[in-house]
């Protein structure tokens, strides 16, 4: 597994993960940018995979740091939530840590372990 990806095995069906972490993210202050049904598209292709979504989204606050500091960080935003259904009844969610996403860009580190602060935060709970 990727060293900076946290993830966490949640006893709750995958639908009110879902919903609940799209209205934490925008409760939280951030702006859900997209959300990928990774599901749906792969059974266009005749793909069966059980529920995956993808959830994108970011602080617009945090833009002109990140562009000030060094651009190609852009390339680790916006933040994402995966979301996978495990069972019917347990749900995997998981994150790119943006204080290791983010290093060795030359940013501020305060402002990654903020991010992460604030992630932690909607995901806090369970």
């Amino acid at each position: 597994m990727k060293a900076h990806v946290e993830h966490q095995l949640l006893p709750l069906p995958f639908g009110q993960v879902y919903e609940t972490l799209k209205q934490r993210i925008t409760d939280h202050g951030f702006l859900l940018l997209h959300e990928i049904d990774t599901q749906a598209i792969v059974a266009k292709h005749g793909i069966t995979i059980p529920p995956l979504r993808q959830l994108l989204f970011f602080e617009p606050k945090y833009i002109a740091q990140i562009m000030a500091g060094d651009p190609l960080a852009i390339n680790d935003i916006p933040l994402k939530l995966v979301l996978q259904e495990v069972d019917a009844n347990t749900t995997q969610l998981s994150f790119k840590n943006p204080v290791g996403s983010l290093q060795g860009y030359g940013l501020d580190p305060a402002m990654a372990a903020e991010l992460l602060g604030k992630v932690n935060n909607i995901i806090i709970s369970w």
